[in-house]
């Protein structure tokens, strides 16, 4: 009995053993289960985080490129730097993408190279609101003196306009004017006479008027004698003066030295071996190219 009791006693140990043992690997294995479990969630958790960073990073890229798409000026150089700086950036975005989540060193690399290239708009961003800056001084420094030149020109045109006026009026009032004139036909003994047959010369009298500011030293007078058949009477084919730009022919003419005083003066045409035509005879007298006055006599 006593051996059974001795059997028994080592069985009941064993199996207490072997149940401690179960116990044992039980509560092992619960702990290597909730072990496990946990890595898995803290792995999932850390993927999550990963992807947020690499997503955020290709948001923060995107955002960067439109900020440089934006940035305008009218400076070549600048202008080709920003391009360099915008396909740095396509470069990093496509690194980004291509790359795991899980791989944090390569994310915080990019991260690195992303602060770099917003340092540098930062610089562009700076440079160009100096030269917008300066280009908008410009601009108001010119309108000012588009402004002061227009006004300069319109006080020029104004005065060149008086003075054009003023150089009129001088004209006009430097033109030696005449009054007075008179025509008469004339004996070989300077005798007034009405009758053809007896005149030998038509007399044309006139008065120059005083006139300080014209010019002044000699002077020609030019009559232009019409016969009674509107013919202009000369006594030599080259006698030709100019008036309004052309060359005209005249009858008889006298030289005067015009001192700006007023001088009476005659002026005579010979008809000499021509028999005189009764009729309506027409003078004119030019000065200086203009007429200076008009008159006729009838010879019967």
């Amino acid at each position: 009995m006593e051996g059974e009791k001795t059997k028994n006693d080592k069985m009941i140990s064993v199996l207490k053993v072997i149940t401690g043992i179960l116990c044992i690997a039980v509560v092992v294995l619960g702990a290597l289960l909730y072990l496990k479990s946990k890595e898995n969630v803290d792995n999932e958790k850390t993927i999550e985080v990963s992807t947020y960073e690499k997503e955020n990073l290709i948001s923060q890229l995107d955002a960067l490129k439109q900020e440089y798409a934006t940035l305008q000026t009218n400076n070549d150089s600048i202008n080709i730097e920003l391009l360099r700086e915008q396909e740095k950036i396509e470069l990093l975005l496509k690194k980004v993408k291509n790359t795991e989540a899980g791989n944090k060193q390569k994310i915080k690399d990019y991260e690195k190279e992303l602060g770099t290239l917003r340092a540098i708009m930062q610089n562009y961003i700076v440079q160009i609101d100096s030269l917008n800056t300066v280009n908008q001084k410009l601009v108001s420094e010119n309108i000012e003196l588009r402004e002061q030149a227009q006004t300069i020109t319109r006080k020029h045109d104004d005065v060149v306009q008086r003075a054009d006026e003023l150089s009129t009026k001088v004209q006009e009032g430097s033109v030696i004017k005449a009054r007075g004139m008179t025509v008469q036909g004339m004996t070989k003994k300077d005798k007034d006479t009405e009758r053809a047959s007896r005149t030998s010369h038509i007399r044309t009298c006139v008065t120059l008027i005083e006139n300080s500011i014209a010019q002044r030293g000699m002077k020609t007078i030019y009559i232009r004698v019409k016969g009674p058949d509107g013919i202009v009477l000369t006594t030599n084919e080259n006698n030709f003066f100019e008036t309004n730009g052309e060359q005209i022919i005249f009858s008889a003419a006298r030289e005067i030295d015009y001192q700006g005083a007023e001088i009476e003066l005659c002026v005579y045409y010979n008809f000499g071996d021509v028999k005189v035509a009764k009729g309506i005879y027409e003078i004119t007298a030019y000065l200086d190219g203009k007429i200076i006055g008009t008159g006729q006599t009838r010879l019967k």
